[in-house]
């Protein structure tokens, strides 16, 4: 499936059988509003529809079609074009799809099941007006001179633009084949505080946040901060996430009964932004670590035990109980026992 200089092309081979179906569009689609195609085959019918235009062939030579390859979606890789040279293969697709389906199965989110994907932007179209996009004569005159290199601004960030060169003397002019080139991503913008916190344990917590709208590229990482709330601006720890298909992350290497402020940082290519805000939690109470051995002062018929607090408490400590040979004689939240 094909669509070139205005004319959506569908080309069917089964076996030694070749079919084509060719269906005129003009520039009719560009109206920057979404266009709808169908492409069925129905026994030795074969039929291409765009919104209200449709073109069909009968050819009932034509064998049944069972698909039991990889589907390609706006180009073939370049290891397996040498198998369709007869198809003229060009640039892959430029623009936006959506509400993809195979016959009457459920609506394919391409970019959750593709398995591989080049030069493509998965957060869907980045502008409406994709009217003044359409491949007519619409290009603009960007330089003229004798200079070999240029330099253009104020153009959109992560957007792909065609540059040709027409190179002119006094015998006439030639044009140079079309080629592309994409900007660079912006720095994301409005990254959302994390909208949910909550406690796995006193050492980690799971971290749930909102997709950042108007991101323009692709989000290459997320990176979760926990801050001690009333502490330096330094992060006490941090975790970042790759998988950036994911809106919750585990955030460990946190101290038990602390208060913490949680933010959430959105990277592409271009940069990182951080939430300008935190989410605020306090983690849980956990079991004491590093306990104190009791030291003791002698006398002839007593002694006096004391201990002190835990080095690491993680939390209130209730209670205290003194063992001597492995027998408890002191119960309570005192540091001091006479034992008589």
């Amino acid at each position: 499936i094909e669509l070139k200089s205005g004319i959506l092309n569908v080309f069917l081979r089964t076996g030694a059988v070749f079919t084509q179906v060719d269906l005129w569009l003009g520039l009719s689609y560009c109206d920057g509003k979404w266009n709808e195609v169908t492409v069925s085959k129905e026994g030795s019918v074969i039929s291409a529809t765009m919104n209200e235009l449709r073109e069909q062939a009968l050819e009932p030579r034509v064998q049944q079609l069972a698909v039991n390859s990889p589907v390609y979606v706006g180009g073939i890789p370049p290891e397996i074009q040498s198998f369709y040279r007869e198809l003229g293969l060009e640039q892959g697709f430029g623009g936006c799809m959506k509400d993809v389906k195979f016959t009457r199965g459920a609506v394919v989110n391409l970019a959750s099941v593709s398995s591989s994907a080049v030069r493509v932007n998965l957060d869907g179209c980045l502008s409406t007006d994709s009217a003044v996009n359409c491949r007519g004569n619409d290009s603009i005159l960007v330089y003229r001179g004798k200079e070999q290199s240029v330099y253009e601004s104020a153009l959109q960030p992560f957007t792909e633009y065609l540059y040709r060169v027409v190179a002119l003397n006094e015998g006439g002019s030639v044009s140079s084949v079309w080629t592309h080139a994409r900007t660079r991503e912006s720095v994301p913008q409005n990254v959302p505080t994390p909208s949910r916190v909550h406690s796995i344990n006193g050492y980690s917590i799971e971290v749930t946040w909102d997709k950042p709208a108007g991101v323009i590229g692709v989000i290459e990482k997320y990176i979760l901060k926990a801050y001690e709330a009333d502490g330096p601006t330094v992060p006490i720890t941090s975790t970042e996430l790759a998988d950036a298909g994911m809106l919750t992350g585990v955030l460990t290497g946190l101290h038990p009964f602390t208060n913490y402020a949680v933010t959430l940082t959105a990277c592409t290519l271009a940069g990182c932004t951080e939430s300008l805000h935190a989410l605020n939690i306090s983690t849980p109470q956990e079991a004491p670590e590093d306990v104190q051995s009791p030291t003791a002062i002698s006398f002839p018929t007593f002694l006096l035990m004391s201990w002190s607090p835990p080095k690491t408490p993680n939390g209130i400590i209730t209670q205290y109980t003194l063992y001597m040979n492995g027998i408890p004689i002191y119960s309570g939240n005192g540091t001091k026992y006479v034992v008589k």
